[in-house]
């Protein structure tokens, strides 16, 4: 790739000294190179960007390596837009191509006057320009397959050594240290923001419908395998929670679900009353039915009238046949509890 460059540049040179405006010539030569060899390895790392590697999202083995490895995931928002944007630009580049001839006579008259104004100079002009940007786009995905892969998984690695080390610390005692190093690892990770925000992301996406309740439901799953493999605290989760972003509260509701130790009956109590969402609610229902046998006396008795009152005309649990049958339910396990 060097040689291609050092003989497109050359050639460059040869060409303007020739030209009656040699300064004019290169000037512009060097300009439009550099513009394409930029947006060709705009492109390059875009397709470059390499996948976070996961185990099936319903997968429910703790002790397995690759479920593991599955709990300390990259912030896999650049993969997303990455593969957003590639989609686009392949559909968009593919419905164009029948008219690939008439751009590039385009661009040779455009580019014909920077050159020389020569009966060539517009064809030497695009051949420098598609040279840079093939050049380019090879530069940028193989710099982005090479380097960033390699920085991703040692960003991991650093995570899971202080997820190691806090567990450590947690069995001496040094509970606060312990913490910082928790939450310095769940930084590092994106963890649980970026999948809160995935959340979020398919909500906006997606249109309504059953296929939208099954991937949001895909990825409640997920949170709830991650809570029994990765050591959050109550109080991160809490706060999670109480941030008041919707893909966030219901993160911390998956959350919730997959580690039971980690709920909290106010947060079950608000997110049944004062839901955002249909969603949001039926999670929240989920998640006292496996709370309602670990809950205090009047606890219980808070959750009793928060599902009459959703149950009543003015609440919203009846509007749903499936909301409905699980409140029923968690009223019939909390009467044979009194």
């Amino acid at each position: 790739m060097a040689v291609l460059a050092c003989t497109g540049l050359v050639s460059t040179v040869v060409y303007a000294v020739a030209s009656s405006q040699p300064a004019l010539v290169l000037g512009s030569a060097l300009l439009f190179a550099s513009c394409a060899a930029t947006a060709g390895g705009t492109l390059g790392f875009l397709f470059g960007v390499p996948r976070a590697l996961a185990s099936p999202a319903g997968a429910d083995v703790p002790d397995a390596p690759s479920a593991r490895q599955a709990a300390y995931l990259a912030n896999t928002n650049l993969e997303q837009v990455s593969d957003w944007l590639t989609k686009l630009l392949i559909g968009a580049g593919l419905t164009q191509l029948g008219s690939l001839t008439t751009y590039l006579r385009q661009l040779s008259d455009r580019l014909s006057p920077s050159f020389g104004g020569r009966e060539e100079s517009g064809l030497i002009g695009t051949a420098l320009v598609v040279e840079f940007a093939v050049l380019g786009f090879l530069v940028g995905w193989l710099l982005t397959r090479l380097l960033l892969a390699s920085a991703l998984s040692q960003a991991d690695l650093r995570a899971l050594e202080s997820f190691v080390r806090a567990e450590g610390l947690s069995w001496e005692g040094d509970h606060m240290q312990a913490e910082r190093l928790r939450a310095q690892a769940m930084d590092v990770l994106g963890l649980p923001h970026s999948e809160a925000l995935r959340y979020e992301d398919l909500r906006r996406r997606v249109p309504r419908g059953q296929g939208r309740t099954a991937q949001m439901q895909e990825l409640v799953d997920a949170a709830r395998s991650t809570a029994r493999l990765v050591p959050l605290t109550s109080g991160q989760v809490k706060e999670l929670f109480q941030e008041g972003h919707e893909g966030k509260r219901i993160y911390a509701l998956a959350l919730m679900q997959g580690a039971t130790h980690l709920a909290d009956a106010q947060i079950v109590l608000d997110a049944i009353g004062r839901s955002h969402s249909a969603f949001e609610q039926y999670q929240a229902l989920v998640l006292a039915g496996l709370v309602v046998h670990d809950l205090s006396a009047q606890d219980r008795a808070r959750l009793r009238t928060v599902l009459d009152e959703q149950l009543g005309p003015r609440g919203y649990i009846g509007r749903s046949r499936n909301r409905r049958a699980v409140a029923e339910q968690l009223l019939e396990d909390l009467a044979r509890q009194h």
